[in-house]
């Protein structure tokens, strides 16, 4: 090989190093500035006839629809990253007509004003569970679906309730995302990382897992994690013929959760 071929070779491997760097650190802004777009998609405001609750705060207003008001049994449910709880309503209403059921709006979703972020959602959960606390329900139950399992162990973690249902929930969204794009350092990337499996060893309270054999959004090993990290001795699990999003199509879903709330009051 002659000096000018070698040389002629070096700048192309240069050249293709240098367009590497370049993809793999512009694919690493894009993920540092665009995340919250992925993990958040705010639901337009839907016309609905469910009577709400809102959360006056200094710096937002946030809006909970109530299904049921005035029953002594409480159900909290925390949604997906795209849910628009006005139609999950129907289902709640139907399957649990003894508990008043609050389907929280995050931040930036239905009437909700601002935007979400992983410490907001966290204050908006305790806000809400506060204010419903001061109609001293006999039972609380928390409900998180994907994204609010994240919330749900928060709220677990840090209030007494007295069941938790988590459907399709993940041992932290930095793991996933880090299995996702193994190149990048998601730790120091990320801004929300929704870390249940670091509160697992902190949640009392009776726990049901709902997971869809067919998820493709959260793996497996995702929860199967976390479930591994919680108390087995409080913890039953489900497992359901069904991907991530049609879930709750299937009937074994309400019927799954309608027979855990209540072996909590007669078993």
């Amino acid at each position: 090989m002659t000096p000018a071929s070698a040389n002629s070779n070096d700048m192309k491997l240069f050249k293709l190093l240098r367009l590497v760097l370049s993809i793999y650190l512009l694919t690493g802004l894009g993920l540092y500035f665009l995340q919250r777009s992925v993990i958040y998609q705010p639901t337009a405001p839907v016309n609905h006839r469910y009577e709400t609750l809102t959360l006056k705060l200094p710096e937002a207003s946030i809006q909970s629809l109530v299904i049921h008001p005035n029953q002594t049994d409480v159900i909290i449910y925390f949604g997906g990253n795209a849910e628009q709880v006005a139609y999950t309503a129907a289902d709640f209403e139907q399957a649990f007509p003894n508990h008043t059921t609050y389907l929280l709006q995050y931040r930036g979703y239905g009437e909700s004003t601002r935007q979400a972020s992983e410490s907001v959602l966290y204050q908006d959960a305790i806000n809400l569970y506060a204010a419903i606390m001061r109609t001293e329900p006999k039972t609380v139950t928390v409900i998180g679906r994907s994204l609010g399992s994240g919330v749900a162990t928060y709220l677990a973690s840090q209030r007494p309730i007295d069941q938790l249902v988590l459907v399709t929930p993940f041992d932290s969204i930095a793991a996933v995302v880090q299995n996702l794009l193994p190149v990048f350092p998601i730790q120091w990337l990320l801004h929300d990382h929704f870390d249940s499996i670091s509160r697992a060893d902190q949640i009392k309270a009776e726990t049901l897992i709902i997971t869809a054999t067919q998820d493709r959004v959260i793996p497996a090993q995702h929860s199967t994690r976390l479930i591994r990290a919680l108390n087995a001795e409080n913890t039953a699990v489900v497992n359901i013929e069904a991907g991530h999003n049609d879930l709750d199509l299937e009937p074994e879903y309400l019927n799954s959760i309608q027979s855990f709330i209540s072996c909590y009051q007669i078993c």
